[in-house]
């Protein structure tokens, strides 16, 4: 924020308001208290359209969804560096999985409405998943097989949470979309041309 601006607004409030009131004796005071106020109301609004500006600009990510992306990325790295230590079944599932939580952690801020997905998403990408693959990787080689089909299910539990979380904050981006289709035709559409499609004409 350029501090020059509420500066210059409280500069310009003062001499104004010292020059009206010139005779009165209080006139410097008056002009440094309602200077000072305008400066300061300045400052904030400054503060606030900024934080506006970028809480709205497109492309900038909040540190919160650059950590849960830095997780998953070393999730990522995981199931491709021990593939060949994964069974193939569960693998796919595991890419389906990195892919779903990076959607719907681009879409981050919607979830704010939906607090209680929020939060399981933060737990499985920090917590559930990462986990759950390191006990499957840290059993010995020779027991891997023998537990694949348990890993398997687990990961299948935590995948259909994913796919229910990803399934309902996109269906709110479509229900957004259909809504602003409707309201493009409604307001492209001729009054006339309105009125007789709703009574069939």
């Amino acid at each position: 924020m350029p501090v020059i601006v509420p500066l210059l607004a409280a500069l310009v409030a003062a001499v104004l308001v010292t020059v009206v009131l010139l005779p009165n004796p209080w006139a410097l005071l008056a002009g440094l208290v309602v200077g000072g106020a305008i400066g300061g109301g300045t400052a904030g609004l400054l503060v606030r359209t900024g934080q506006a500006r970028d809480s709205l600009e497109p492309g900038r990510r909040s540190s919160e969804q650059l950590k849960l992306d830095s997780r998953l990325d070393g999730i990522d790295r995981t199931v491709r560096a021990r593939a060949a230590d994964l069974p193939p079944a569960a693998q796919g599932q595991l890419r389906m999985m990195i892919v779903g939580l990076g959607e719907i952690v681009d879409r981050w801020p919607e979830l704010e409405r939906l607090p209680e997905h929020r939060e399981g998403v933060r737990r499985m990408v920090e917590r559930h998943l990462p986990r759950t693959l390191e006990v499957f990787l840290a059993l010995p080689d020779r027991d891997k097989p023998r537990y694949a089909g348990e890993f398997k299910e687990q990961i299948g539990v935590l995948a259909e949470a994913v796919a229910k979380t990803r399934d309902r904050v996109v269906a709110r981006d479509l229900n957004a979309l259909r809504t602003n289709r409707w309201l493009l035709e409604e307001a492209l559409t001729d009054p006339e041309e309105r009125l007789f499609k709703r009574h069939g004409l």
